[in-house]
């Protein structure tokens, strides 16, 4: 019975096409099954050939909006919406409350949401809240979803914020409160799934994954995001057959063609992304990933000018971005411009941070430009000494992903005695400030700030340490103003910034 949609046929057509086969009736029941199941794609195909027969059906019309919005569609929801009202029926305020939450219009949606205190409006509330950064409402909101019943779609939405905010302990909680509803959902499995990553725990984390994708096999997330888990394994061949696998399914995703390109960076696949991207290089955006790769690409094929103008443009727009820095500077040594590869580079060498790749160009961008600092960068380089600091970087790394801020204080402190960096101050600010100890964190965010004060990052880490400790709120504001000024995509500092004004008042 599944069918696409065609032109609008004649009534006598549409008469003798819902004569046979199957009643409209049977249909839509097999569309309530589909949504039911989460087979949202078989479900409109379902309500689209029902309502060929009764194309003014007001419960087929309302299930159709409904699965528009969980497909992601605003459009083609907000077209069904349109539809029922032309026929006289009156959807629900919370279908185009969630219209405007998929337009990112969290105001509007919750103009529309009125005072409805249903679960899913408590979802909708709380998802909105959360847009403006509005943390401690959207919690409440999500609780009060929770009270009054819940479902894995709240449980969903208030897992993904309690995970953003790295309270995992409260996540966990959410999840067991959605197996109880629903074990076998999607967003339950992959709630699972998303948990276990965040706490760094890989085999979990991709067994999760494996389960979600073997019970919802078209949907394209799960398998990008274990994807991500084999890429970081070093897995490169089984993360690029999940991404061919994801592109079936949904090929217009740009998380699909990104991770692609990705991956055949990492297999040195240069001429196939030179010759994929070619065409689309004026329209590629200045700091995107895709611009970057085929930077890169272009650099390692020898066209060196071409790279350093991609490169130029990308630390323009990223000024805090160590990658764009880094490929500016191999770019302008390949070019001959020594003196501006070291100038370039420099600021990454000096970091006790900084990977033998970094120090590899710069010590060659320094020897070229005759800077006296080459001997230096040599002696780090020596492979002992090299080894032990990698060694302890990487204890600093697994310490905080693991959110062990007692450990990442200790092995920060002891990198920090090897020179001033601003890069381990913000990194034990951030520990510290985890830690409770407000007035450690903020001096030391506060001295990387100095240190690098136009980077956005030194900036936004200021800021968010008095906004967690409450400590003068005013000053987070303006330092999370500054960094969204100068980094205006950052979807992080935005929504710290929006939180930040909330306390603010």
């Amino acid at each position: 019975m599944n069918s696409l949609l065609r032109p609008a046929l004649p009534f006598a057509a549409l008469f003798a096409l819902a004569s046979c086969g199957e009643s409209p009736e049977a249909v839509f029941r097999d569309a309530q099954t589909a949504f039911a199941q989460e087979n949202y794609q078989e479900a409109r195909l379902d309500l689209v050939e029902a309502l060929r027969a009764r194309p003014t059906d007001h419960a087929m019309l309302v299930l159709l909006a409904e699965t528009h919005l969980r497909l992601g569609d605003p459009d083609s929801a907000e077209w069904a919406i349109g539809r029922l009202e032309r026929a006289g029926g009156k959807p629900p305020a919370r279908i185009k409350a969630e219209v405007a939450l998929l337009r990112q219009d969290p105001t509007l949606a919750l103009d529309l949401l009125g005072r409805d205190e249903t679960v899913d409006g408590w979802r909708i509330r709380g998802e909105a809240y959360a847009m403006l950064g509005q943390a401690d409402a959207a919690r409440h909101a999500f609780e009060q979803g929770l009270k009054a019943g819940g479902n894995v779609r709240l449980g969903s939405a208030y897992g993904r914020e309690l995970l953003l905010a790295e309270d995992f302990g409260a996540a966990g909680k959410v999840l067991a409160r959605m197996r109880s509803l629903a074990p076998q959902s999607y967003e339950t499995l992959v709630m699972a799934a998303d948990l276990a990553a965040a706490q760094g725990q890989d085999e979990a984390a991709i067994a999760a994954y494996r389960r979600t994708i073997d019970a919802f096999p078209d949907r394209a997330a799960p398998m990008l995001a274990l994807a991500n888990q084999y890429d970081a394994l070093g897995k490169v061949d089984d993360a690029i057959s999940l991404v061919e696998r994801a592109a079936k399914i949904d090929a217009g995703d740009p998380q699909v063609e990104e991770l692609r390109f990705q991956l055949l960076s990492e297999k040195g696949e240069w001429e196939k992304i030179r010759l994929a991207l070619q065409t689309r290089e004026t329209s590629l955006q200045p700091g995107s990933a895709l611009s970057m790769t085929y930077g890169e690409a272009l650099l390692r094929l020898g066209h060196a000018e071409q790279a350093r103008v991609i490169f130029r443009r990308a630390a323009l727009v990223l000024p805090g971005n160590p990658y764009s820095r880094l490929m500016l500077g191999q770019a302008e040594l390949a070019t001959g411009d020594a003196q501006g590869a070291w100038k370039t580079l420099e600021p990454l060498a000096q970091s006790s941070l900084a990977r033998p790749e970094v120090l590899v160009q710069a010590e060659q961008a320094a020897r070229a430009a005759g800077a006296p600092e080459a001997a230096k960068l040599r002696a780090r380089l020596e492979p002992a000494r090299i080894k032990a600091t990698m060694e302890l970087v990487e204890q600093g790394e697994d310490a905080l992903a693991r959110q062990q801020w007692a450990r990442a204080v200790a092995i920060y402190t002891r990198l920090l005695q090897r020179g001033e960096d601003a890069e381990v101050l913000k990194r034990l600010a951030l520990a510290q400030g985890r830690l409770g100890d407000a007035a450690s964190a903020i001096a030391r965010a506060d001295r990387a700030q100095a240190l690098s004060p136009d980077n956005p990052d030194y900036l936004y880490v200021a800021g968010i340490v008095r906004l967690d400790s409450g400590r003068d709120v005013g000053e987070a504001v303006r330092l999370l103003e500054r960094a969204a000024a100068i980094d205006p995509g950052n979807r992080a500092i935005s929504r710290d910034l929006a939180r930040a004004k909330a306390a603010a008042g």
